[in-house]
């Protein structure tokens, strides 16, 4: 008890500060007082929720907030949108918009059905898309699949009807557009290697990513497009877009 006394009176004490050789050093920790209030960081998960906060003209009411917006595009999956620096060389963080959006799972081998059915839900559609589900859902069994393969061109055997196969040529890497970013922008096309293989389950399918995720570049430069688009122009004088 006495301890706690002790340590509590010298918390209390005013700091002790003495310079040495030109610098100056205290006895306690000091924490900064900021001159300026900064409100909560409200979280988000579309672009469009940035949008209508400038447009709509949230700050307006408050009459010391003069400084312009600026949109950081941290990443293909996150977005921020502060102010300028303030008094206090800080920015104030108003929002934050993340991307929660389920993806494909890439690099690994699932079954046809659970390929078609991923296939489907997270990709634009496109005769692409189309061919791939309808080749891995023609596939014959483990027992009758066949492949050939030169790195560029795999050609595996797959079912035209019920007692008749056919050589189908698979070109990689194959184009497509998974839906990777935030639903508001454009999703980037991407390479990808589209593999079979038979094993003791069956016939399993799988898409490997082949562009070393430049894919990630251009997500953030269509959400750049986005912003670009979608602020009025009478605005665009307030608003700075960092990508």
């Amino acid at each position: 008890m006495l301890k706690e006394a002790i340590e509590k009176i010298v918390e209390m004490a005013q700091p002790n500060i003495v310079d040495v050789h030109g610098d100056s050093y205290t006895d306690k920790r000091l924490h900064y007082v900021p001159r300026e209030r900064m409100a909560p960081v409200l979280a988000t998960h579309t672009l469009s929720s940035i949008v209508d906060y400038i447009v709509n003209g949230t700050d307006d009411a408050v009459e010391d907030i003069n400084n312009r917006y600026v949109i950081h595009i941290e990443d293909f999956d996150k977005v921020s949108l502060n102010h300028e620096l303030n008094n206090d060389k800080d920015r104030e963080v108003l929002i934050v918009a993340k991307n929660t959006m389920a993806t494909f799972p890439f690099g690994r081998y699932m079954s046809v059905e659970g390929f078609i059915v991923a296939m489907q839900a997270y990709f634009l559609q496109d005769d692409t898309t189309s061919e791939l589900v309808k080749l891995v859902s023609h596939v014959t069994d483990t027992n009758s699949v066949t492949q050939s393969d030169d790195g560029t061109t795999q050609t595996v055997v797959a079912k035209t009807g019920i007692l008749t196969a056919s050589q189908v040529a698979i070109p990689n890497p194959v184009q497509l557009a998974p839906l990777c970013t935030f639903s508001d922008a454009e999703q980037p096309m991407r390479r990808f290697v589209f593999r079979l293989k038979g094993g003791e389950d069956g016939v399993s399918a799988a898409l490997f990513e082949a562009d070393g995720n430049a894919w990630k570049n251009a997500a953030i430069r269509n959400i750049k497009a986005y912003f670009e688009r979608e602020i009025p122009q009478e605005l665009r004088d307030d608003v700075i877009i960092l990508a």
